[in-house]
């Protein structure tokens, strides 16, 4: 018996030696002031059965405001199975150690605690958390001083992955890619493929106007041929005409929500449509197929 006693203790101790011998991962120079200043946030949360079902999804768009310190704001508008463009405001404190890990601990608005790791020199950072209902996976962009809807003029690539709705309930994966043109005043078409797995891709073909705040935020209203109408919302991270990006989340009620990236096509034009008055806007037909104009030339694309 005493030998037995002797042995099971010698081989917990081979077994622990592992994870004793362990080292932290990293060195560097981070610290709180790592994150400073706001950034666009794209945060993506699921609420999972044990069987595996999907009880609740949400993917909100928005900012993040760090002070640099230890206190950070966040301002989301969420796309559920219950409802379309919910707002949503967290607040809590923060830290960042000197690898460049942290957390994130939101204490109103909600209770939920974000492991953050910060990159690019403070510019970028990955998120992944949890709390009581959800588990939360997301992204941040440092965002730029001031933005206007003159900022998206041309033609973006979009691509976004989520879920299909039947009313509240999630009933699978959902993608969509395409393309999205802004006149840089108002108007925005969408040519989008939704894609769900066995079934031919849906495409979409969505005309409406939008708007982006001096904070960078914004939002479209769209409808199809049919009228049925989509929500989109819009969180820039660059607003230079060659390099325009943003997060980007689109939703139809009770049937779909996808969150995604717009980024400037390669070869943009030069921003005259954001000189343009409203009423001289360039006409917005399917996108790379402007409408001809009176003298029978085309427009640009």
């Amino acid at each position: 018996m005493k030998g037995s006693i002797i042995a099971l203790s010698s081989m917990s101790c081979l077994l622990a030696a592992p994870l004793l011998a362990q080292t932290t991962i990293g060195g560097g120079t981070c610290n709180s002031t790592s994150l400073n200043g706001t950034y666009a946030i794209s945060i993506t949360s699921r609420q999972v059965t044990a069987s595996g079902t999907f009880t609740g999804v949400s993917q909100a768009i928005g900012s993040a405001t760090f002070d640099g310190l230890s206190a950070v704001t966040i301002s989301l508008t969420a796309n559920t199975g219950q409802a379309v463009a919910a707002p949503l405001a967290w607040s809590g404190t923060y830290s960042v150690q000197a690898n460049c890990a942290g957390a994130i601990e939101i204490a109103t608005g909600g209770s939920a605690t974000l492991n953050v790791t910060v990159y690019n020199q403070g510019a970028n950072f990955l998120l992944g958390g949890s709390d009581a209902s959800y588990t939360y996976s997301g992204n941040g962009n440092a965002q730029p001083a001031t933005c206007s809807a003159s900022n998206f003029s041309g033609v973006y690539t979009f691509n976004g992955t989520g879920f299909s709705l039947t009313g509240t309930s999630v009933t699978g994966a959902q993608n969509g890619a395409g393309l999205l043109q802004f006149d840089g005043v108002s108007q925005i078409t969408a040519n989008i493929a939704m894609s769900v797995a066995g079934a031919a891709p849906n495409a979409l073909t969505l005309t409406g106007s939008y708007t982006i705040s001096s904070n960078c935020l914004g939002s479209a209203t769209l409808t199809d041929a049919s009228a049925n109408s989509y929500s989109m919302t819009f969180s820039v991270y660059n607003n230079t005409l060659a390099n325009a990006a943003a997060y980007v989340g689109l939703t139809q009620s009770s049937r779909f929500l996808v969150t995604g990236t717009a980024h400037a096509a390669y070869g943009q034009p030069s921003p005259a449509a954001a000189n343009r008055r409203h009423s001289d806007g360039p006409a917005l037909g399917m996108i790379g197929r402007p409408k001809s104009g009176p003298t029978g030339r085309g427009g640009r694309a």
